[in-house]
C-alpha cells in the first residue's frame, strides 16, 4: 500500500459582489444527466463562479466590465467557453465517480470530515450576496471538493498502469543561439502585421549579410549580430521526432524561436496526438541545427519570410532535458488516462439541458477584500485551477488529506 497526501484546497477569500442584482438561479434544476443520475445546475454554476472569483479583479482592471460577454476566439464569448469547459469537467468528474469501484477508490470518513470543514469555512467567510451569486450551499461545496478528490485519486490509480517511461533520446533537448530577421514584415505594438516595403526588406537583407560577413571574419554570433544592429537569442529544441505521429499541414511559420519549447503544442511541425515535444522552429532551422556539431554555426538560412543563422551550443542541455523528461512522462500519463476516460464515456448515456446551462449568467462581479493573497491548488496531482492562478484571491487550505492508493 502506498500512501499519498492529497490536498483539498478551497477559495476562502472574503469576497464582495459589485452592483448585486439578486439574479439567482434554481440550484436544484437538472442541467445534465449521466445514465440515470441528475447533475444539478447549482453545482455547475458554482464551478464557474468559483473560477470567476479568481479572475474578476484582474480582468476588470485591465479589460473593463463586460469581459465575460466578449468574443475572443471563434463565435463563443468567454462565458460560453467557460460553460462548455465546466460541463465537460462535470462529465469527467461524474464518470470517474461512477467508476470508483473499478480501482477501489474511496473517500474516507476522515477525508469527508476535512472536506466538510473546508466547506463550512467557505460559507462563513462570505456574505449572503456572494453565496447567492455563486449558488453555493454547504452541500454543493462539499460535493465539488469530494468530486475533485475522487478525480485526484482516480487519476493516480489509473496512470499506474501506463507505460510512462521516457528514454534519454525521447527527452533530449539541445541548446542553440539564433539570429532571426523577418524580411517580409513584423507585428506592431498593436499586434497588427505590417508588411515591409521593398526598401525595408533590402535593409533587412543587408543586416543578414553583415552578420554573415562578420562571422567569416571570426566574430562570435553574438558580436556579429550586435555589430549588424540586431540581437542573438538563445533557446532549446527537442531533437526527438515521433515516428508514429501524423503530421499536420501548417504553412504558417510565424513562431517565437527565442524561447525553449517545453510543450507538445503550437508548432509548424505539429504532430497529431503526439506525447513528444514539438518545436516552435521552422523545420529548415531544425534541419540545420541537426547537421551541426557543438559550437558550429550555420550558413544563412532563407525561408519564405525570414533569414536565420543558428549555432548549436549543446547537443544535450541537461536542465531542459530533465524538464522535458517530466513533460513527456506527464503527456504519456495524460494520454493513457484520457483513453480510459473516453472508453467509459463512449459507453455512457450523457445528456445536457442547454436551456438550463444558458441560465448561467454573469451580471455581477466579485472583488476580494484582502490583500494577503496565496495561490491555491485543488490536488497534488493536478495543475492549479484557473480560479487560483492569479494573485487576486485569498486562499486557505484544509489540512492534508491522506489518500491511500491501492
Amino acid at each position: 500500500m502506498k500512501t499519498k497526501k492529497v490536498i483539498a484546497m478551497l477559495l476562502v477569500a472574503t469576497l464582495s459582489v459589485t452592483a448585486f442584482t439578486g439574479c439567482t438561479i434554481n440550484k436544484n434544476a437538472t442541467v445534465a444527466t449521466l445514465n440515470k443520475e441528475d447533475i444539478k445546475l447549482g453545482l455547475v454554476n458554482f464551478m464557474i463562479r468559483y473560477q470567476e472569483a479568481g479572475y474578476d479583479d484582474m480582468y476588470i482592471q485591465y479589460m473593463g466590465e463586460g469581459y465575460w460577454d466578449k468574443t475572443v476566439s471563434g463565435n463563443d464569448t468567454v462565458l460560453e467557453t467557460w460553460k462548455k469547459n465546466a460541463i465537460e469537467e462535470t462529465h469527467e468528474l461524474y464518470t470517474l465517480k461512477a467508476h470508483q469501484s473499478d480501482y477501489d477508490v474511496e473517500v474516507s470518513d476522515d477525508e469527508k470530515k476535512k472536506i466538510k470543514k473546508a466547506a463550512e469555512k467557505f460559507m462563513k467567510a462570505n456574505s449572503d450576496d456572494v453565496i447567492d451569486e455563486m449558488s453555493a450551499t454547504e452541500e454543493i461545496v462539499e460535493e465539488y471538493l469530494e468530486l475533485r478528490l475522487i478525480k485526484s485519486k482516480m487519476y493516480a490509480a489509473i496512470i499506474k498502469n501506463a507505460d510512462s517511461s521516457v528514454t534519454d533520446e525521447e527527452a533530449n533537448m539541445a541548446a542553440y543561439t539564433i539570429v532571426k530577421l523577418d524580411y517580409k514584415g513584423a507585428y506592431d505594438s498593436n499586434y497588427q502585421y505590417q508588411t515591409y516595403t521593398d526598401e525595408q526588406s533590402a535593409q533587412i537583407k543587408a543586416q543578414a549579410d553583415a552578420v554573415v560577413e562578420a562571422l567569416a571574419g571570426g566574430s562570435s554570433l553574438e558580436d556579429a549580430a550586435k555589430a549588424a544592429g540586431t540581437t542573438a537569442t538563445t533557446g532549446t529544441y527537442a531533437t526527438y521526432v515521433d515516428p508514429n505521429a501524423e503530421k499536420t499541414d501548417d504553412s504558417d511559420k510565424k513562431s517565437d524561436d527565442t524561447e525553449s519549447t517545453e510543450s507538445s503544442e503550437s508548432s509548424d511541425s505539429k504532430t497529431k496526438d503526439s506525447v513528444y515535444t514539438a518545436n516552435n522552429l521552422d523545420q529548415s532551422v531544425v534541419d540545420a541545427l541537426n547537421s551541426l556539431e557543438e559550437g558550429q554555426t550555420s550558413d544563412l538560412i532563407t525561408t519564405d519570410s525570414t533569414y536565420y543563422i543558428v549555432r548549436l551550443d549543446k547537443k544535450t542541455d541537461e536542465e531542459a532535458t530533465e524538464s522535458n523528461r517530466k513533460t513527456v512522462k506527464g503527456n504519456k500519463e495524460d494520454k493513457y488516462y484520457n483513453g480510459i476516460l473516453s472508453g467509459w464515456q463512449d459507453d455512457e448515456k450523457w445528456s445536457v439541458k442547454q436551456k438550463q446551462l444558458d441560465k448561467i449568467k454573469i451580471h455581477n462581479y466579485f472583488t476580494t477584500t484582502k490583500k494577503d493573497n496565496k495561490a491555491a491548488d485543488t490536488s497534488a496531482t493536478e495543475s492549479t485551477q484557473q480560479s487560483e492562478s492569479t494573485n487576486s484571491t485569498d486562499t486557505e487550505n484544509t489540512e492534508a488529506v491522506d489518500g491511500t492508493e491501492n
